[in-house]
């Protein structure tokens, strides 16, 4: 198996439980939902179980997530507990942040498929080809994995840092050669450094391999988003034709959810393996720079190679790999559950225990896949 190899390949010497968890397939009785969600019976005592729970915590007036906005549990294909916040519809588009991302990585995963992008290869920033610079070394995937050890200060408080400069300052009209002028703090592939400036310059870069943005754009709707029936989805571009992939997707939750069954089912979609399936295994391998909490454009919840600890909690399946954003935007995907998880939230405190509360209980009421 492909996964195997890479982590051989990574020194780990062992494989450990989030891989041994295949990706559950779809029942061939329940449809994907290209047009409408199948449901599970209202009258199901899991889905009443599911439900209770949600609105138990949700519907809280002064807890912790009471401004939570939407949530979805998806078990085996099917919606079984959904909830919104006041105001909030299944139509209401919502604002994903930094779950954007783990689009950008189906978006790569499809031009991957075409040959148009080779992972391995270094990316050719236009910034970067002076013979003497090192940054000429740092591939796709060291970008994806957030190991190409550009410095970028990741940093939403202050005015004058590398992401507020390159989302809303001088850098917003060209996001990608905004990212790209950074300067080289670590060896490409030692040091793992979460970075929105790594996603926009490879959201540049495919820009580029797909000759130009109104190609990029239709890419993304043709390709992506209208083959899995993400019809609301709406991404934005900024002034030279990018798709600002580290941040900026508007989406109903139920579109949310599925983008969450596409990696669930392993990039595979309607009789068809959309994404590459290496490409999928890859989003959830840990980077081993990243002590286990980050694999390609996901967060994971894998153990610390060192320590065993693992990355977000005990509390979640160690398989559990997931699109986040700022604020508590997450579209958790849980193998070992058939289970994909959308919450979407405005929680901007710094404690994420509320949230992992809510989805570790409602996962502990599921069956294993």
């Amino acid at each position: 198996m492909a996964i195997l190899a890479s982590l051989a390949f990574a020194g780990l010497g062992f494989v450990p439980a989030w891989a041994e968890v295949p990706f559950p397939q779809q029942a061939p009785s329940i449809p994907y939902p290209l047009v409408a969600w199948p449901e599970a019976d209202t009258d199901s005592a899991l889905r009443i179980s599911i439900t209770k729970r949600m609105a138990s915590v949700l519907d809280a007036p002064k807890g912790a997530l009471a401004r939570t906005k939407a949530m979805i549990i998806v078990h085996g294909g099917k919606i079984l507990g959904e909830w919104y916040g006041k105001g909030i519809t299944p139509d209401t588009r919502l604002q994903s942040w930094s779950v954007a991302k783990s689009m950008l990585h189906a978006a790569l995963g499809l031009a991957i498929a075409d040959g148009r992008i080779a992972p391995s290869r270094p990316l050719p920033a236009p910034e970067w080809q002076s013979k003497q610079d090192p940054r000429k070394r740092i591939s796709v995937l060291q970008l994806a994995q957030m190991t190409d050890g550009l410095r970028f200060d990741e940093n939403y408080a202050d005015a004058g840092s590398h992401a507020m400069q390159m989302l809303f300052g001088g850098g917003r009209g060209d996001v990608g050669a905004a990212a790209a002028r950074a300067s080289l703090a670590h060896e490409p592939g030692t040091h793992w450094s979460y970075s929105s400036g790594s996603a926009n310059i490879l959201s540049r870069h495919l820009r580029d391999r797909l000759g130009g943005g109104a190609a990029y754009a239709r890419f993304l709707r043709e390709r992506l988003l209208d083959r899995l029936g993400m019809r609301s989805a709406f991404p934005e571009f900024d002034a030279a034709g990018t798709w600002i992939g580290s941040s900026y997707v508007h989406a109903t939750a139920r579109d949310y959810a599925r983008f969450g069954l596409l990696y669930l089912r392993g990039g595979f979609w309607n009789g068809e393996q959309l994404i590459p399936r290496d490409w999928v295994e890859r989003a959830r391998t840990p980077t081993m720079a990243s002590r286990g909490e980050y694999g390609a454009l996901f967060w994971l919840n894998a153990a610390d190679p060192d320590t065993g600890k693992a990355a977000i909690s005990a509390r979640l399946p160690e398989d559990l790999f997931l699109a986040r954003g700022f604020g508590g935007q997450i579209i958790a995907i849980v193998p070992s559950r058939d289970a994909v998880v959308v919450m979407l939230n405005a929680n901007y405190a710094d404690d994420p225990s509320p949230i992992i509360d809510l989805v570790a209980s409602l996962l502990n009421l599921l069956p294993s896949a």
